[in-house]
């Protein structure tokens, strides 16, 4: 189990003569472009989600796919940068303390994806079978399965932290993943479980749990359609992330186990192997973000609503100097909507006075000869009324 005479190092390929131009050029260049976009895509997927908790759009799923990204944001930021400059430069230059805690924080942190993964198939199966009025979100549900991930995946990789260590060569320095004799049969035995519980154990129960879910699915719609399910373009989307994580993590796992059981440094994996399998491994990072914006309606609208957002505060910052350099338009365009306003309130008054004052001539002679004139006696219709009684 000795590893000391491999060609691929905890960070990358050093000191290895097989490695060219071509490579410590291009690779650095194809890592430091996964960066960005991944860095872009998953701090895209947060904010929406976090947009979307804060409206009251509450699930054990998006809290755990908040965990995904951010799980991959720390991926972006403390892990392929350490690539990239191991690969440009050939050599170690970080200390030994990133020496011990890179390879370790890698498997910790790919390993958190892969329960977080588990979790996710396990909560959508449940919200699947949970009749709607009993399915309501759970922070203790959330926490507890943060907890639990985290947990195990900071206590799994830790021989990676105890036997990496900083070795000085003829080249200069290099981080190697080197077993002691007294541990061998240890690590015979952590090589073949590690992989099982981080990997095969949280895949296999994923791909059940999505399955359970599709086919109690099928079964519901063909009894009676229920309207508040979720979709199953959904289950299938989430189905098809975590598959697409462990096909990517399969090539690093063929690699580390080649590697981890080769006999004393012999028939090491091949160098194009090695970095064609962290290459598809960090890719993955830039993957979440695309299936979500790809397939999730809810994701597109919120996402929507986070540009629209930045739109508008965009242009409220810029109204204030648009005004400072325009101000006396500004004030007098306010000063002439003011008297246009109150002309167009004293208008209906002044109409109202003309409408009163103004009498058509054929009314107005009416209503002067009946002020004007009495009636006449002989046209009295009845004049005894107005005779003296003798």
């Amino acid at each position: 189990m000795n590893s000391s005479g491999a060609l691929v190092f905890s960070g990358g390929l050093q000191q290895s003569s097989e490695v060219g131009k071509e490579i410590t050029l291009v690779l650095p260049l194809i890592l430091s472009a996964i960066c960005l976009v991944g860095f872009a895509g998953n701090l895209l997927l947060i904010a929406v989600l976090v947009h979307d908790f804060r409206k009251g759009k509450c699930s054990v799923v998006n809290c755990l796919v908040i965990n995904l990204g951010a799980t991959d944001l720390l991926l972006i930021l403390f892990c392929i940068p350490v690539r990239i400059v191991t690969y440009a430069r050939q050599s170690w230059l970080f200390g030994s303390f990133v020496c011990k805690t890179t390879e370790w924080f890698l498997h910790t942190c790919l390993t958190v994806k892969s329960l977080t993964l588990a979790s996710i198939g396990q909560a959508r199966y449940t919200h699947v079978v949970t009749p709607p009025k009993l399915n309501a979100f759970s922070k203790k549900h959330v926490w507890v399965a943060l907890l639990l991930a985290w947990s195990l995946s900071l206590l799994l990789p830790l021989p990676l932290l105890v036997f990496t260590q900083l070795k000085m060569g003829q080249e200069g320095l290099s981080c190697s993943f080197d077993v002691p004799d007294y541990a061998s049969n240890f690590m015979n035995v952590y090589s073949k479980i590690y992989p099982l519980l981080a990997y095969v154990l949280p895949m296999f129960f994923t791909f059940c749990c999505y399955m359970r879910a599709l086919r109690r699915k099928k079964e519901r719609r063909n009894r009676a359609p229920n309207p508040h399910d979720l979709s199953r373009k959904i289950t299938s989307m989430l189905m098809s992330v975590s598959l697409a994580f462990e096909a990517m993590w399969l090539p690093d796992w063929i690699v580390w186990i080649w590697s981890k059981h080769s006999n004393y440094g012999i028939l090491q994996p091949p160098n194009a192997l090695a970095v064609l399998a962290q290459v598809i491994l960090f890719l993955n990072c830039t993957l979440n973000p695309g299936v979500f914006l790809a397939v999730s309606d809810e994701f597109r609208e919120g996402f929507g609503n986070i540009w629209t957002m930045a739109k508008c505060n965009a242009c409220s910052g810029a109204a204030p100097s648009k005004v400072g350099e325009n101000g006396s338009d500004m004030v007098t365009s306010i000063q002439s909507l003011q008297d246009l306003h109150s002309t167009s309130a004293h208008r209906p008054s002044q109409d109202s006075k003309l409408r009163e004052e103004k009498i058509l001539p054929d009314v107005e002679h009416f209503w002067h000869d009946r002020r004007n004139t009495t009636a006449g006696e002989e046209n009295d219709p009845m004049p005894w009324e107005h005779q003296e009684k003798p």
